[in-house]
Order: structure tokens, then sequence, then C-alpha cells
């Protein structure tokens, strides 16, 4: 049967910067911004249900996991690190866990950034600091042979804005690469043999303006050294209007309703 509607949760796991909410506002309406393109695109109506992980520590109930309310269950970025042992953080990984355990059938799981590695660290990964550093704003990641086979197209780049110094360093057994940077993010989009998990470690939610407003805050709050943040500014400004931000969340959208290649 032809799936028209899907439900999805969102764990979100962390608040965006006040100048951010402003004018995209948070977490739930930048993901529902570009996933409801995408969805108009591949002709699906998109149910939410958020959950703020972070201050209220809030999750789905396994009760309606089990009976599969949600299709899939999307996991946002964070300024936060993955790999830290914060309560919160360890309570979440231990929530993935037994998604990824006892309920494989029931709920796809989507993860970006921050999402991206704790679903992988979750499955027994290695997720930390990158040792090459920063990558940010608009990037080109290269799709490899497995890539290009499983997300059905003859690209062999996409273009994704990017905000991150950690990365996931070493895969969990069960799970491929589908795309990389060179010199930077060998894992970039990973998807693991079982069909249940997708992940990018970039941010297809991140508009231009969010991407520029970001970049020029945390240059002037220090959390960014001043030429990084400007070459990254520079080729933001300088850079084509296309990307691939719709194209990913379709893709997305084609691995929760099981359209994708095995």
């Amino acid at each position: 049967m032809t799936r028209t509607e899907l439900h999805l949760a969102l764990l979100k796991n962390d608040t965006p910067m006040p100048e951010v909410m402003k004018h995209v506002g948070d977490y739930l309406q930048q993901f529902d911004t570009v996933f409801k393109k995408a969805a108009d695109n591949e002709h699906l109506v998109l149910t939410w249900d958020a959950f703020d992980v972070v201050n209220k520590q809030e999750y789905p109930s396994m009760k309606d996991v089990d009976n599969g309310k949600y299709d899939a269950i999307i996991l946002t970025g964070s300024k936060h690190n993955a790999h830290d042992d914060e309560p919160w953080i360890l309570k979440l990984v231990d929530f993935i866990k037994e998604v990824q355990t006892n309920h494989v059938d029931k709920t796809k799981l989507v993860g970006i950034c921050f999402g991206h590695q704790i679903i992988l660290r979750a499955a027994g990964g290695i997720t930390g600091k990158n040792e090459a550093g920063w990558e940010l704003g608009w990037t080109q990641l290269k799709l490899n042979k497995e890539g290009k086979k499983y997300l059905k197209t003859d690209k062999d780049y996409i273009r994704i804005n990017q905000f991150h110094q950690d990365h996931v360093s070493i895969l969990p057994d069960g799970y491929r690469s589908l795309a990389f940077t060179e010199g930077n993010t060998p894992n970039h989009i990973t998807v693991s043999d079982n069909g249940q998990c997708f992940t990018i470690q970039g941010h297809p939610e991140f508009s231009r303006d969010t991407m520029h407003t970001m970049l020029t805050i945390r240059r002037d709050n220090g959390v960014l050294e001043k030429d990084l943040a400007n070459r990254s500014l520079q080729i933001l400004e300088n850079a084509p209007p296309e990307m691939e931000d719709v194209w990913f969340a379709e893709r997305a959208l084609d691995f929760i309703c099981e359209r994708l290649h095995t």
C-alpha cells in the first residue's frame, strides 16, 4: 500500500540561539520547514510530536513505540558533545539502544549531526573530536559507490550545511558509510544493514541565513577562530543557491517509507 501520511517523533537535543529562533523558530519549526517541502514533493502529509530530552527529559513511551505510533524517531543536532556522559545524554543513549535492540521492526531512527553521533554511539560506534577540526557552512559531501546506489542517484556530490567539530571515527558493526568529505569526515551519511537507522553529520534543516547568523555570532563570541569563520562566511556568500537540503529530506522520507535500496 502506498503511504500518504507519516507520524514522526522529534527528539530535541538543544534549543537554537535566540537570534536563530527569532527568524526561523525552534528545531520543530526548522525541521518542519524543510521536511514539509520534501513531503509535498513526495505526496506525503507529516504529523509531528516533539520531545525536549534535555530540559524536560521527555521521550515517546515505549508502549507507543511498540504499538507502531511513530513511523520514525528523528534526533536533532546540539551544541553538546555526543561522547560526553552527562546524565541526560546517557539517558538518550539508553533510549536509542532500547529502540535499536527491541523495537527494530516498530520504528525507524533518523539522526542529524549530534543525533547521527548518538545513534551510532548507541550501536557501538566511536564518537569524539575530529582531529581535522571544524567543518562549517556550505560543504560538498562526496557520495561513494554504495551511497549513489543506495540513494538512487547519479550525483557525485551533495551540498549540505555543516556545523560540527565532532564526528564518528569508527562505525559500529552492521553500518555502512554512504558519503564523506575528503580530509575531514569519513562517515558523513550512514545506514544500518537492518534498515532501521539512517544518519547524516550535516544539517539539512539549516538555511543559508541560519548558517550566516550562527557563524557570525560564534565568531564574535570567540567560539570560532575569526579567520576560519570568515572563510566559511565568504564561501557561503559566494556559493550557488542550490543545495541538496530538500533533496536529502526526500531521501530520509524515502528511507522511512522503505523506498530505498537495502
